[in-house]
């Protein structure tokens, strides 16, 4: 089914691909195709779209959007049907309108997850996860004054890939080191994925049960991932969801509260894969994330569909870099995209990256961009460390990172308070400048954003940066709460932004 529509000469829209936040708004002019019919991104989809003209477009099932020079838009490949909405009046209009008919509501993630800082493993212990450094990492942040919060115990934990137990000779005492962490103040979290290596026990019966996906020719489909080459779940298979269920209760009796749902990328599968329930690649990944849905702890960063569930989603892996589509300046447009896609609990990746090729060596890296990071993911949905610069950095950088993690906590009533809004009216946490002042020329302003509808922030982006410009909407005055500074709306303005300083306002 094809649908088409014309783009309006002053109408903005969003949507569909996370990692494409740096490619929006669409407009008029716009030569753009995203082809969602299999999500070969590397982070969410939802074939939501939005207009800052109240308009709004949602294919369930996906599909391919193009927008061409001259304002046409054309919606193809669309199976089971679009709903094309108008008449919602600007952006947040058409968001809540969508999001009220098609998201699900009711509860949001817990607390713990927003208020209080993540922490992973990933970059600190790659795959060599121990019990002593596990202990080690969780002991430093807590001596270092830093909030406890989330531990995530990224690869490297257990036997194998589709062997989820403890690998004893990392961990020898599963139970107690997990209630070591819980005594130091921290909820743990383990990585999973859904490959499954010929090595792990359970692989035989996996492949005997129907659990695992087949190719065309009805082999087991051996996929190539980062991390080799494995066989898949199929999660339509009520035979792996059984086992999966319970190799993870398991681990929850020991005492771990819940799981980091890697991959489940639609990317990993096959249009002809033979599959218990004979669904999509799109569908495989959907079915991913509900599952990890059934678990208050849970974290994913491939998603398709799940708009508004009580899943903290993550943006894919970014670079230790300033530049590019996957680093500094692609933290704010891509969190903004993800709102308006339908996931408003969102993590912007770990503060100062987490690509494994640039800290796979150990070695000290730059200081001013893990300030930078960590100040721009100080006031978002979510914040989460790795590379330990409580430790590494100099006593300057850490007690920048500090005061940032008591920024945070500080506002924990005001992030509570947003949650709760949010399973509400369904807002995003983390929103467009557009969306809470409409009509102001603010369609295309990617570096700055609102928290709510109160804060509004505008980290510093650029290496040796100390000011910044900020363009403070009309109809209300704005505090500048790093020095108290009182300023009218309607004019952008210069700020002091020294290295020790995150400029953001309050709205009065």
């Amino acid at each position: 089914m094809t649908y088409y529509l014309t783009c309006l000469a002053d109408e903005f829209w969003w949507g569909g691909a996370v990692a494409q936040g740096m490619e929006m708004p669409l407009t008029a002019s716009s030569d753009y195709e995203l082809n969602g019919t299999i999500n070969r991104t590397d982070n969410q989809y939802n074939a939501l779209f939005v207009s800052s003209r109240g308009r709004y477009i949602y294919a369930e099932h996906g599909c391919i959007l193009r927008f061409e020079a001259g304002g046409q838009i054309t919606l193809s490949e669309v199976r089971g049907g679009a709903d094309i909405s108008e008449g919602h009046g600007t952006l947040k209009g058409a968001y809540r309108a969508a999001a009220a008919r098609h998201f699900a509501s009711g509860k949001h993630v817990p607390e713990e997850m927003i208020v209080a800082p993540q922490y992973c493993t990933w970059v600190e212990m790659l795959r060599h996860v121990s019990a002593g450094k596990l202990e080690a990492y969780a002991e430093g942040i807590v001596k270092k004054g830093m909030t406890p919060g989330i531990m995530i115990v990224d690869d490297g934990w257990m036997r194998d890939y589709g062997d989820w137990r403890f690998d004893e000779t990392k961990v020898p005492d599963p139970a107690a080191t997990l209630r070591r962490l819980h005594a130091l103040g921290f909820k743990t979290v383990l990585w999973v994925c859904p490959f499954v290596n010929r090595s792990a026990r359970d692989f035989a019966q996996l492949a005997k049960s129907g659990a695992l996906v087949r190719d065309a020719a009805g082999e087991i489909a051996m996929r190539r991932w980062w991390n080799g080459t494995s066989a898949v779940l199929d999660m339509s298979s009520p035979a792996a969801v059984e086992w999966l269920r319970g190799r993870l209760d398991a681990l929850r009796a020991l005492g771990a509260d819940g799981f980091k749902f890697d991959a489940g990328d639609a990317g990993y599968y096959d249009s002809d894969d033979r599959t218990y329930g004979n669904v999509t690649p799109n569908g495989q990944c959907m079915l991913w994330a509900r599952f990890a849905a059934k678990y208050e702890y849970s974290e994913l960063r491939a998603c398709v569909g799940m708009g508004g569930q009580p899943v903290m989603q993550r943006l894919a892996d970014k670079n230790s870099c300033w530049e590019g589509k996957k680093g500094i300046l692609s933290l704010i447009p891509n969190m903004l995209q993800a709102g308006l896609s339908g996931y408003p609990y969102c993590c912007p990746d770990m503060v100062g990256g987490g690509q494994e090729a640039d800290f796979g060596d150990g070695s000290e890296h730059d200081d001013e961009l893990m300030v930078r990071s960590c100040q721009c993911a100080a006031l978002m949905p979510s914040m989460q460390f790795s590379y330990a610069v409580w430790n590494r950095s100099p006593r300057p950088v850490q007690d920048i990172v500090r005061s940032c993690v008591r920024l945070r906590g500080g506002y924990g009533a005001y992030l509570r308070s947003l949650l709760a809004e949010c399973v509400r009216t369904h807002d995003p946490l983390m929103r467009h400048m557009e969306y809470e002042f409409p009509a102001q020329g603010l369609a295309r302003v990617n570096d700055q954003f609102m928290l709510g509808d109160k804060l509004l922030v505008a980290p510093v982006l650029y290496r040796g940066m100390t000011e910044r410009s900020v363009i403070l909407p009309a109809g209300c005055r704005w505090k500048y709460l790093p020095d108290g500074k009182m300023y009218d709306g309607g004019q952008t303005v210069q700020v002091a932004a020294p290295l020790a300083v995150l400029p953001y306002f309050e709205r009065v």
